[in-house]
C-alpha cells in the first residue's frame, strides 16, 4: 500500500494556497507519503474527454488499495475536484479529504454550492478540516453522520529563523497583508506603530511600509519583537477567519512574537489557553492595549510562544493529522477512540411555555421556554413533521420562519448531539399563532429606536412574546432616518399592546424619558432596540417585586458574543429576597455594572428621577442615582435579559474610547458628577464611595493626572 497527497501547482509566486499546500507535502513527505502533483489551469474550458486523459495521468501510479489525500481546493474548480475523486475510486483507490479552506460566500450558506461540495466531501473515508467550527458547520450543511473527522488547529510554517534574544518591550504592531482588506481605518493615527508587509500603502504618521516579502524573509524580519495582528475586512472577512486557520497567525508564532487577534477567530481558545496573545474587538482595544502593557507581561507572551512554536516550526499539527487520519482510516475503533469513553445519561427537560407571533414582511417568530440542558432546538410543521428551521445552541429561544403559511401549526423539539445523530429529550405541545387583544397594562417596557432597520424587528419579537399577557411596549422612535419609522408602524398597526411615538433626534435619555410619559404600568422596564429578553422575563420579575414588595427587581445577563453566551451582571445575593439597597450598592461598587435594562422599577422611581440627557456616560450617571432613592431590591439569577453584540460589535460609548484623555476624562467626571449632586442625600456616604471607585477604576486604564485630583475632590466632599 502507498500513500499520496496532492500538491497545487501553477499559481503566482506570492499565493497563499500555493504555499501552504507546498508545505503541507514537504511535512508529509518526511512520513514516506509520496507527492502527486496537481496543476492549476481553466479547468472549465476542457473537454471531457482531455479531462478524463488528463486526470488518468495524473494517478497512473496508483493501486488498488492505495490512499489519496486530496488537498481540497486544487483551484480547478469543483467539478474538477469531483472528478478526481472518482477517478481514483474508479482505480479502487481510497480517499481522505483535506479541506484547506472554505469561501466567505459558501461559509455563508448558499444551499446548491453546499449541496455540491457535502456530495463531494462525503465520498471521503475521513475529512481533515482546520477548526472544529468548520467541522460543526460541514455537519449542519450534510456531511453524513459516520465520517470520521481529524481537526488540525492550525497551520505549520515549517522555518527556523535566526532569532536574537528579546531583552525589552516592543509595542509595534506587524501586519503581513493589505491593510485595505483588512478593514483598516482610513488613516492609522494610533500611538502605535504600524509594520504593513505589503506593497499597499496605509495612511498615517505612524506607519512604516515594509512591502511584500518572501516568507522566511518575513519571519527573520517579524523577530525582532512586537505583536503580529490577524484582522479582517467585513463580514466576509470575520467569517473566513470563525472556521479557517489564519496562515498570518502561524507566521507570527513562527517567527517567536505573540499575537493580536479577533474575538470569535477559530483558534481563539488555543491562543487564550496556551498564553500567546490577546483577544480584542476592535482595533481601538489593541491599540490601548498595546499602549498599557508593561514589559513583563510582554515578555511572559514571548516565553510562552517560544514554547509553542517548535510545534510549528517542526511540523507537527500537520503530521499528526497525517497519521490520525490513516489511522482513523484503517482502524474500526478510531472512531470511538475520540469519543467520550462516560456512560451517556439523558438529561431531563420540558418546554414551560411557546409562542408564534406574526413577524414583519409576513414572517412568523416563533420563542420558546425551554426547562433542562439541550444542545438545540427544532421547529417542526405539527402536521407534516417536516423540520421548519432549527437552532444549534442551547440557550437559543427565538427563530424566524420565513415563508411560512399563518395557519401553519409548530411543534419544537429539544435535542442533544449524540454519535448517531440528534437525540430528542422532549417536544412541547403545537403551538399556532397567537391571537391579538388589547392589555391592561401592569408593566410598561420602554424601547428607544434610532436607525435600527436591520435587527429592530427581532427585538420587538422577544417583547411581544413574552408569556406575561399584562404589557405595553412603548418605542420612541429617536428621529431614524432609515426604515425604522416604517417598521415600527406595521407593529403598531397590528399589535394593540404596542404604542409608538416619534421625536427629532436627542439621544436614548430623552427618548428614554419620553417613553415614561406615557407609560401607564405600574412598573417600568427598559429594552434596548438590538437585544432580547427571555419570553418568561417580565413574568417572572412582575413576580418577584410583587413577593418581596421591591421598588427594582433585578435579573443577571448573558452577554452574546460571536463565541457565544457569557455572563454578566451577577451578584452573590440570595435569590428572590428583598434586600436592603445599601447592601446592594456594597456588591454594585465590586462590579460597576451600570446597565439599566436588567431591571424592572416602580413607576413613581423612574417618574421622578428623569434620566441625564446629553450625558456621555448616560447608564452609569443614571443607575445610581435612581438606586439611591430605592427602599429595597431582589435578585433573580436567571440572565432573562441578553445584551447582543454580534450585530453592533460597537456603540456610541465605544466611540468615546478614540477621544483625546483630556476629553475622556470629562465624560467620565460628568457622569460622576451627576450621581453625586442629584442622588439621594440620605445614600451621600455610598454615593462617594461608589464615585471614588469609579475614579480608582479610570485611573487603572487612564495614567492622567487630573483623576487624581478628582479623587481629592470627592474625598474632601
Amino acid at each position: 500500500m502507498k500513500i499520496y497527497i496532492t500538491k497545487l501547482n501553477g499559481m503566482p509566486a506570492r499565493s497563499t494556497e500555493q504555499f501552504v499546500q507546498h508545505r503541507t507535502a514537504d511535512i508529509a513527505h518526511s512520513l514516506g507519503i509520496r507527492e502527486m502533483g496537481i496543476y492549476r489551469y481553466n479547468a472549465a474550458d476542457e473537454s471531457l474527454e482531455h479531462r478524463n486523459r488528463r486526470l488518468d495521468g495524473i494517478i497512473a501510479g496508483i493501486a488498488a488499495g492505495d490512499f489519496v489525500i486530496c488537498q481540497f481546493p486544487t483551484m480547478n474548480g469543483l467539478e474538477f475536484d469531483r472528478a478526481l475523486v472518482r477517478h481514483i475510486r474508479a482505480y479502487h483507490g481510497r480517499v481522505i479529504i483535506y479541506v484547506r479552506e472554505m469561501e466567505p460566500g459558501i461559509i455563508e450558506g448558499r444551499q446548491p454550492v453546499w449541496s455540491e461540495m457535502a456530495g463531494l466531501y462525503n465520498e471521503a473515508e475521513a475529512l481533515i478540516v482546520p477548526s472544529d467550527a468548520m467541522k460543526q458547520l460541514l455537519i449542519r450543511q450534510g456531511i453524513r453522520g459516520s465520517m470520521r473527522f481529524i481537526v488540525q488547529e492550525m497551520l505549520d510554517v515549517t522555518l527556523n529563523p535566526y532569532r536574537s534574544e528579546q531583552n525589552g518591550l516592543k509595542r509595534g504592531i506587524h501586519y503581513a497583508g493589505d491593510p485595505g482588506s483588512a478593514g483598516f481605518p482610513d488613516t492609522w493615527d494610533y500611538e502605535a506603530p504600524l509594520y504593513v508587509y505589503s506593497d499597499q500603502a496605509c495612511p498615517g504618521g505612524n506607519v512604516q511600509k515594509k512591502g511584500w516579502m518572501p516568507s522566511d524573509r518575513l519571519c527573520l524580519e517579524l523577530s525582532k519583537g512586537g505583536f503580529g495582528l490577524v484582522w479582517y475586512g467585513g463580514e466576509n472577512g470575520y467569517r473566513y477567519l470563525t472556521v479557517n486557520s489564519s496562515l498570518k497567525l502561524s507566521l507570527y508564532l513562527t517567527a517567536g512574537i505573540p499575537v493580536i487577534v479577533p474575538r470569535g477567530i477559530s483558534n481563539q481558545c488555543l491562543i487564550e489557553e496556551n498564553h500567546l496573545g490577546v483577544i480584542v474587538d476592535t482595533l481601538d482595544e489593541a491599540a490601548e492595549f498595546i499602549k498599557q502593557i508593561s514589559e513583563q507581561e510582554y515578555l511572559e507572551y514571548v516565553a510562552a510562544v517560544e514554547r509553542f512554536a517548535p510545534l510549528l516550526r517542526e511540523g507537527f499539527f500537520t503530521k499528526k493529522c497525517l497519521m490520525d487520519a490513516m489511522q482513523m482510516a484503517m482502524r474500526e475503533d478510531m472512531y470511538l477512540y475520540y469519543e467520550s469513553q462516560e456512560t451517556f445519561v439523558m438529561p431531563a427537560g420540558f418546554f414551560e411555555y411557546v409562542c408564534v407571533n406574526e413577524s414583519y414582511e409576513h414572517h412568523l417568530a416563533i420563542s420558546w421556554t425551554f426547562r433542562g440542558e439541550a444542545e438545540g432546538f427544532l421547529v417542526c410543521d405539527a402536521d407534516t413533521g417536516k423540520v421548519a428551521g432549527e437552532v444549534s445552541g442551547g440557550l437559543e429561544h427565538y427563530l424566524l420562519l420565513q415563508n411560512e403559511p399563518k395557519e401553519s401549526r409548530f411543534i419544537v423539539k429539544a435535542y442533544v448531539r449524540a454519535v448517531r445523530g440528534k437525540m430528542i429529550l422532549a417536544e412541547s405541545g403545537v403551538a399556532e399563532l397567537a391571537q391579538k387583544r388589547p392589555v391592561q397594562p401592569e408593566v410598561s417596557l420602554i424601547m428607544p429606536a434610532y436607525n435600527a432597520q436591520e435587527y429592530i424587528a427581532r427585538s420587538i419579537d422577544t417583547a411581544l412574546a413574552q408569556s406575561f399577557a399584562d404589557m405595553e411596549l412603548i418605542i420612541v422612535n429617536d428621529g431614524s432616518t432609515d426604515q425604522t419609522q416604517q417598521i415600527l408602524e406595521w407593529y403598531r398597526e397590528r399589535f394593540p399592546q404596542v404604542k409608538v411615538f416619534h421625536k427629532e433626534n436627542g439621544g436614548q435619555a430623552s427618548a428614554r424619558n419620553m417613553g415614561v410619559t406615557y407609560a401607564a404600568g405600574n412598573y417600568i422596564g427598559f429594552m434596548d432596540n438590538d437585544d432580547m429578553i427571555r419570553p418568561d422575563m417580565m413574568e417572572r420579575m412582575y413576580a418577584a417585586v410583587l413577593k418581596n414588595d421591591c421598588d427594582i427587581v433585578i435579573t443577571s445577563v448573558y452577554q452574546l458574543t460571536r463565541e457565544g453566551y457569557t455572563e454578566m451582571a451577577t451578584y452573590p445575593l440570595v435569590e428572590n429576597t428583598a434586600v436592603s439597597v445599601n447592601e446592594f450598592l456594597e456588591y454594585y461598587m465590586k462590579s460597576l455594572s451600570p446597565v439599566i435594562w436588567n431591571k424592572l422599577y416602580r413607576v413613581s422611581l423612574v417618574t421622578e428621577h428623569p434620566f441625564a440627557v446629553n450625558v456621555t456616560y448616560e447608564d452609569d450617571a443614571w443607575t445610581p442615582y435612581v438606586l439611591s432613592f430605592a427602599r429595597q431590591v431582589c435578585y433573580i439569577n436567571a440572565h432573562l435579559y441578553e445584551y447582543d453584540r454580534t450585530i453592533r460589535t460597537t456603540t456610541g460609548i465605544h466611540a468615546s474610547w478614540s477621544k483625546p484623555i483630556e476629553e475622556k476624562f470629562l465624560d467620565h467626571k460628568e457622569f460622576i458628577t451627576f450621581f453625586l449632586k442629584n442622588g439621594n442625600i440620605e445614600k451621600i456616604d455610598l454615593l462617594k464611595r461608589l464615585a471614588l471607585a469609579y475614579v480608582e477604576a479610570c485611573m487603572g486604564m487612564h495614567s492622567y493626572s487630573k483623576y487624581k485630583e478628582l479623587r481629592s475632590e470627592i474625598e474632601q466632599m
